[in-house]
């Protein structure tokens, strides 16, 4: 039944998307439709942030006929930022707003509400709360100078959420929300916006973790290290205690929810000498704790919730999307298998669900499949198609990615993929554009099997794309990650050239024609590799990429975060000469290749004197650089305007050094 009816919606689909494949450079630069979607908890209506004319406006739709019946749409450039149901009747929302003089709209912390049908929108929440009139003392809620996170929707209270308030911290005129103030935290009335203070965590960089009924009973937070710790408390009178002194823990494991019986706490943490994340459950009655998952190789990196409320499903990438099934089955993982087996070859998960579990929201996506929503019906089985992300493209048009392991020089396997174009000339092989990501050691700053716009316009033009995940990068364990701490400019970047060189010998692509590009770290690692290897690279694009190494302790905003210090100690130290050596500025002598480089004036995390004193040493050394500029971007460029003037530009300059 699921099969026929899933096969069915996607010839439905097809019939509307263009079978042409010149695919124009729009379909790539712009930013996706149905950006993500929600069902009530009574499965009634949907909530969709959609863009339109390049706005993100809320939309509320009845699930029966999918039509709208309330929403909301932001005024001048602003966006809905997220959205989440309270209950049945109600919604709590956040804007993103254009501020600053830049070109991507920033959340401000600002919370407000709404009915489904459009009625009784009120601001709950933020600098701009004060709902007091001229003349008048009197008001039902305070300008906060704060960003919020709702932490409990208080299940059996259809008035109340309780949030977790984080302090703005003033750095000269601007305020910014860097976690350095201990959280606050309170109830929230969704129809009024009183709120009554709760609690304070006694750390910085906390957030905390809720039962249904408010009773605020773990807490995690970051040192000034780097090091996450967590505590736990029976409720909120009680005292707080270490986690692994209450329940001898290991020290790295997090807790992250709670299941619907309140009786089990899920925990995320690393296993082996590898460091692999995965997840634990632990029994709040008997201080035991286990292994969700069968074992695995590479990282959760996403799960799937059963109706106990606790991990069923867990997503990783050892290549393509893999799924791993917690050990005690459940009636959630028997329906994903299903839907696995429905979609095979994508990756499925389970947005957004009812309280009941009898309808569940559907997102698959894929290498070529920016993503698609059902409804399902747990009980008939039967799916029916709601929308395509991104739907103007033709999935059956796009380019596969392969994933590949690649033995580096010291014997590490270094894993990524290759994208090779559909459009081929006889034997020809095409030119490589190795496309290096950013990050690294954080969470998420990895390449993954999934849908990229970058990757699929530069696979359209007949470039082949190579992603590796070097060492440094997560998904891979705690282990893989650490050794890639102080070898930015070392063994990171032999990792790139050593898989370049591994395609280049497996006759995958043209060995005459290749191209380092990547952003921010990625931006970076684009100029180094260039540095390391002159005569391997024909050119180099840095977007928002760091070039002098010590600007990071200088110039960037991440000494001003909580932790920032530690973090550059620990991943690039302080040994000024190997700082000096690993950055590109100080060799520009020693690059060959042409140099694109791109930047936004409003970068605060890679501000552009990188940019401009690299374009000054390569102009002196006689190898001057097309550079882009855009005085109102910050980390990366939003404006589709802006965007189009971007990869236009990328493409000229691919097109005069590569031969396509």
């Amino acid at each position: 039944m699921i099969k026929r009816t899933l096969v069915t919606m996607l010839v439905f689909y097809a019939s509307f998307i263009s079978a042409s494949e010149d695919l124009p450079l729009e379909y790539f630069i712009k930013h996706g439709d149905y950006l993500d979607l929600q069902l009530s908890p009574d499965g009634k209506h949907l909530a969709a942030r959609i863009r339109i004319d390049n706005k993100v406006i809320l939309g509320i739709l009845s699930t029966s006929e999918m039509k709208i019946v309330g929403g909301v749409r932001p005024q001048n450039n602003d966006i809905i930022h997220t959205v989440t149901w309270a209950n049945n009747e109600r919604l709590v929302f956040e804007y993103a707003e254009k501020r600053f003089s830049l070109d991507r709209p920033v959340p401000t912390g600002e919370l407000y509400a709404i009915n489904y049908d459009g009625s009784k929108r009120t601001m709950l929440y933020g600098y701009r709360a004060n709902d007091a009139k001229t003349g008048s003392r009197l008001s039902n809620k305070d300008d906060v100078l704060a960003s919020q996170e709702v932490i409990s929707l208080l299940e059996n209270d259809d008035r109340y959420i309780l949030i977790s308030e984080y302090p703005w911290d003033k750095n000269g005129s601007r305020y910014y929300d860097n976690r350095v103030r201990p959280a606050i935290i309170s109830k929230l009335n969704i129809v009024s916006g009183k709120k009554r203070k709760v609690d304070v965590l006694p750390h910085r960089s906390s957030s905390a973790l809720a039962t249904k009924n408010g009773q605020v009973v773990f807490m995690k937070w970051q040192d000034e290290e780097g090091k996450y710790h967590a505590a736990y408390r029976d409720d909120n009178e009680s005292e707080w205690k270490n986690l692994e002194d209450v329940f001898n823990v290991e020290q790295n494991f997090i807790p992250r929810g709670l299941s619907e019986d309140e009786k089990f706490v899920y925990m995320s943490g690393g296993t082996s000498e590898e460091g692999i994340y995965t997840y634990f459950k632990l029994n709040l009655a008997t201080g035991q704790y286990v292994e969700i998952f069968e074992p695995h190789d590479t990282d959760i990196e996403q799960v799937v919730y059963d109706n106990g409320g606790l991990p069923a499903v867990g997503i990783t990438y050892p290549g393509k999307s893999q799924y791993v099934y917690a050990k005690e089955e459940t009636r959630t993982s028997k329906l994903h298998k299903l839907l696995a087996d429905a979609f095979k070859g994508q990756t499925v998960s389970i947005a957004s669900h009812t309280r009941d579990w009898k309808t569940l929201l559907v997102h698959v996506r894929s290498d070529v499949n920016p993503g698609e929503y059902y409804l399902f019906d747990s009980e008939s089985l039967a799916a029916r198609f709601i929308w395509a992300n991104s739907s103007w493209i033709d999935p059956r048009l796009l380019a596969a990615m392969k994933p590949i392991s690649v033995k580096a020089s010291d014997g590490e396997t270094i894993n990524g993929y290759l994208t090779l174009p559909k459009q081929k000339s006889g034997d020809q092989k095409p030119p490589l554009v190795v496309m290096i990501h950013g990050g690294p050691h954080q969470s998420g700053t990895r390449d993954f099997w999934d849908y990229n716009s970058e990757t699929q316009l530069l696979a359209s033009r007949g470039y082949a794309v190579m992603q590796m995940n070097f060492r440094g990068s997560d998904g891979y364990g705690e282990r893989y990650k650490r050794i890639g701490y102080r070898q930015w400019g070392g063994k990171m970047i032999d990792d790139i050239n050593d898989s370049v060189k591994w395609a280049i010998e497996q006759q995958y692509v043209d060995g005459d024609n290749i191209c380092a590009y990547g952003a921010s770290y990625g931006g970076y690692a684009a100029l180094m590799t260039a540095v390391k290897e002159p005569d391997l690279y024909n050119c180099t694009i840095g977007y928002v990429g760091i070039y002098d190494l010590q600007y990071m302790f200088t110039e960037s905003d991440i000494p001003n975060n909580w932790g920032g210090k530690a973090y550059l100690q620990r991943v690039l130290g302080n040994d000024k000469a190997q700082l000096k050596a690993y950055s590109p500025l100080y060799h520009a002598d020693k690059i060959k290749a042409k140099v694109m480089l791109i930047h936004g004036s409003e970068d605060r995390r890679v501000p552009e004197i990188n940019s401009e004193a690299l374009s000054e040493a390569l102009t002196k050394v006689g190898n001057p650089p097309k550079y882009l500029k855009y005085s109102q971007a910050g980390h990366g460029v939003f404006d589709e305007e802006d965007r189009r003037e971007l990869y236009q530009g990328l493409l000229d300059f691919l097109d005069e050094n590569l031969k396509n």
